[in-house]
């Protein structure tokens, strides 16, 4: 039956009408689309690799020219949990080394970011401020504490912009990654990542989270149920807006003080929480001593074999579509565009990484 015969007897469309009808959901449907991708970041090449996060006490000059020459993907000066509240001696001198560091040192290819105290300490934004009208040029971005909602969010935004035109640099240069520590900001999360085009990545705090949710008499333990629930809702959050979810810290760290079969299982329970958080779709890890770094850098690497693989699988799908094919065999298994996707998101990241040719980048489509 015709479509226009289950109007009943009322007058027919016409097809001038039904043409106009169909421009106007066309258009409404192009607007969706956009609407769609302005909530994807374009994420820039530094920001694919976060592998390690490596923080260090900003008030602390050793550690912080330690963190700078470490070789993490990126490197965070604290000014947060290092730092006693009130004691402003402290944050002066914090602040201070924050800028020193961005002005003075070579931090070579690591993520230049700091950690302002958040907004519940430091609701004026005054640490955002004092350090992007200092050296704001110098600085990719920073890691924001305890958020608990989108709006939160909008306002840090808001906040750094400010900043950023006071100090007369590019606005929306300085970028954000945003610590999900509560069970509230847990429910946020999807909120949380869409809220600013600044956000590169959503960080898990475990320990704090572990006890946002006030329970008695049960410890916390790295694989327990209810933090797990938290790591997929935080990594299905981060996906959402093309961004990398980054693990929390292993505390248990190889310190000089210890004997070498305890810095080995400290090293090695590093490793099993990399893994673990790898498995529930994390890309990379939060650390806070540089012996965790190769550890995180291992897991998280990206080994030969698996972007060779991808390489050839682009290929060959790039053959099926030139041959009028929307999906091709590769292997005894069924490769389409999903298959395709994957594999791009694989190369993004090996670019970044420098483990593969612009020219094999360019043939390939890989931005």
């Amino acid at each position: 039956m015709r479509a226009d015969r289950l109007l009943g007897d009322g007058p027919r469309v016409s097809e001038k009408a039904s043409s106009q009808g169909e421009s106007r959901i066309h258009e409404k449907a192009r607007a969706l689309l956009r609407a769609y991708a302005t909530h994807t970041v374009t994420i820039e090449p530094l920001f694919f690799l976060q592998r390690a996060h490596l923080t260090a006490p900003a008030t602390m000059w050793k550690y912080v020219e330690g963190a700078v020459k470490s070789g993490a993907d990126l490197v965070m000066l604290d000014l947060e949990d290092s730092i006693p509240e009130g004691d402003e001696a402290a944050l002066a001198k914090g602040r201070d080394n924050v800028v020193r560091a961005l002005k003075e040192l070579d931090w070579g290819r690591s993520a230049r970011f700091f950690r302002p105290r958040g907004v519940a300490l430091d609701p004026a934004f005054e640490d955002v401020r004092r350090v992007v009208g200092a050296a704001g040029d110098r600085l990719h971005g920073l890691i924001w504490p305890k958020a608990e909602g989108a709006g939160e969010i909008a306002l840090l935004d808001e906040a750094i912009a400010e900043a950023e035109r006071e100090a007369g640099i590019e606005e929306g240069m300085i970028k954000v990654g945003v610590l999900i520590e509560s069970a509230r900001a847990e429910e946020e999360a999807f909120w949380i990542a869409g809220a600013s085009r600044r956000v590169r990545s959503l960080i898990f705090g475990a320990f704090d989270y572990f006890s946002s949710l006030g329970m008695v008499g049960a410890k916390y333990r790295f694989d327990h149920p209810l933090v797990d629930a938290a790591r997929m809702r935080i990594t299905k959050a981060a996906a959402s807006v093309g961004v990398p979810a980054i693990g929390e810290m292993t505390v248990n760290f190889p310190t000089k003080g210890k004997s070498e079969a305890e810095r080995a299982a400290a090293i090695a329970e590093c490793r099993r929480d990399a893994e673990h958080a790898k498995m529930l779709g994390f890309r990379g890890k939060w650390v806070g001593i540089p012996a965790q770094i190769e550890v995180a850098h291992e897991v998280f690497g990206l080994p030969e074999e698996e972007i060779g693989r991808a390489i050839r699988e682009v290929r060959a799908f790039q053959e099926a579509l030139r041959e009028g094919r929307g999906a091709v065999m590769i292997d005894g298994k069924m490769a389409d565009r999903a298959t395709d996707r994957h594999n791009r998101v694989v190369l993004a990241a090996a670019r970044a990484a420098g483990k593969m040719d612009e020219s094999t980048a360019a043939e390939l489509g890989v931005g």
